[in-house]
Formats: C-alpha cells, structure tokens, sequence
C-alpha cells in the first residue's frame, strides 16, 4: 500500500501531462484566435501592445496584427513572408534562419515529449517548455483555461517580457 499512493501520483501526473499536450497541439492544430500580445520594455519603462488574429491554413499560419501597426506574417514549413502592409512593403525569411526556435518550432509543429530541442515540465494547467539549444527562448510558459489555450510568456531574445492571451475565434 506505501508504494501505491506513489504510483498512483505518478501515472495522475502523466496523465495530466499528456492531457496537456494534446489540448496544446489540439488547439494549435485546429485553432484560430484573437490575441493581444503586451511586452513590458524595461529599456523604455512602457508596455507595447499589439492586436491581431492568428488562423491556421493547409500551408501553416497567418498572423494578422491589426493594431498598431498592420502587418501579415505567413509562416509556412520553409519560410516566413513578412508584409507591411501600410507601406505595402513584402520581405521574405528562410525558416532555417529560425531553426532553433522554440517558440516558432511548437507552433508550427506542436508539441513533442520526446523533442531534442526542448523538455517539458507541467503544473496545474500549465505547460513550460524549456529550451535545450543555445538559441531562442529559455523558458515558454503555456498556460490553459477551460482546455483551450489562455496564454503564453516568455522573456524574448532581448530579455523584454512578453505575454500573448488568446481568445478563440467563434468561426472556427
């Protein structure tokens, strides 16, 4: 009976996690959200806000950002195409550029227990991933409501904080 309090925590806890798992690539896969992103800019002492859509197509994602600025981000398995689209400016990145990630790695791609790239720890309806590469960003924080995606945190590649909430579209 005392290693069986024990193991049963254990498989609750897998369970758990990989409850999580699915509802994250569940909703990345299927997903399409509002998002208000803010970023906490200790350089300038203010917080950015940016407001957009994020919809899944066949080829990968489109982010829209419809506030302050409008711009087009169309991330695809080999590039992204960036496009602004108040000076109708179009430019485009190799994906390998980004290849070590996380943030865009997850997305495109969801998550994997198994990745070389990253571990995953999990809490009550929360997921943190962390980078196991020298590049990107350390520490995601994945965090769920109700079983859809609420929010993600992470600090950026120039230490400013970033929080991204969503709502999910009713259209879908």
């Amino acid at each position: 009976m005392k290693f069986l309090i024990p193991l049963l925590a254990f498989l609750s806890y897998t369970a758990s996690s990989n409850d999580l798992i699915e509802i994250f690539n569940l909703n990345i896969k299927d997903g399409n959200f509002l998002y208000t992103q803010s970023s906490i800019n200790p350089y300038t002492n203010s917080i950015d806000k940016s407001e957009g859509i994020i919809r899944r197509t066949k080829e990968g994602m489109i982010v829209k950002v419809n506030t302050p600025f409008k711009e087009k981000y169309e991330l695809n398995r080999t590039e992204i195409i960036i496009t602004d689209m108040e000076l109708d400016q179009v430019s485009t990145i190799a994906l390998n550029d980004f290849d070590k990630n996380t943030l865009i790695e997850v997305f495109l791609n969801g998550l994997n227990s198994n990745s070389e790239n990253y571990k995953l720890d999990f809490k009550e309806n929360t997921i943190l991933i962390s980078s196991l590469l020298d590049q990107g960003y350390n520490e995601i924080e994945v965090r769920f409501k109700d079983n859809n995606l609420y929010y993600l945190k992470y600090n950026d590649n120039l230490d400013i904080e970033n929080l991204i909430m969503f709502d999910k579209l009713k259209d879908n």
